[in-house]
Formats: C-alpha cells, structure tokens, sequence
C-alpha cells in the first residue's frame, strides 16, 4: 500500500512539473530573460495552487536540474532564464537618446 501511494505521488510531481514547463511555454517565458527566483516561485504558486516555499523550491529545482532553465551569478544574485529551447539569449542593446 505504502509503495503505490510513492509510485502515484512521483507520478503528481512528474505531472506538475509538466504543466509548469507547459505554462511557461505558452506564456512565453523565453522572452522575459533572467528573472529571479522569486518570479518563477509565484508563477508556480499560481499555476499549481501549493502554498508551501519547500514544496515549490523542489519543483523548480528539478526544473533546473533537468536544463529547463540556465542559472546566472552576479555577484550575490541568482537569476534565472527558461530556456527549454536551447536557443542562444538574444542579446538587446539599450540606447538612450535625450533630444
């Protein structure tokens, strides 16, 4: 008994995080670029309705595991960007005009 109810949580878990990838895929999550972790943890709050921070720190944890996102450090920040595309980031250029 206690073996079926592993195997149909790991299967809940398998299917979460397939809709989370799936959400952020039809959202367009590419295009937002390094977000932190606390945009992606209430995307996932919302898409999923679980409360719990150490519940959705492991969902998304296994979605940085698994290459869905690529980390970035600067400094003492860590952001994040979903790329499931392997696509290289498009780099922006910013001007400024004062005319």
């Amino acid at each position: 008994m206690k073996q079926n109810n592993i195997k149909n949580n790991m299967r809940i878990e398998e299917d979460i995080i397939k809709l989370c990838i799936l959400y952020f895929e039809l959202r367009n999550t590419f295009n937002l670029e390094f977000q932190k972790y606390s945009h992606f943890k209430n995307m996932i709050r919302y898409i999923t309705n679980i409360s719990e921070p150490p519940e959705i720190r492991r969902i998304f944890q296994k979605l940085v595991d698994r290459k869905f996102f690529i980390k970035r450090k600067r400094g003492k920040e860590t952001s994040y960007h979903f790329n499931p595309y392997n696509k290289p980031i498009p780099k922006r250029d910013l001007t400024v005009r004062f005319d």
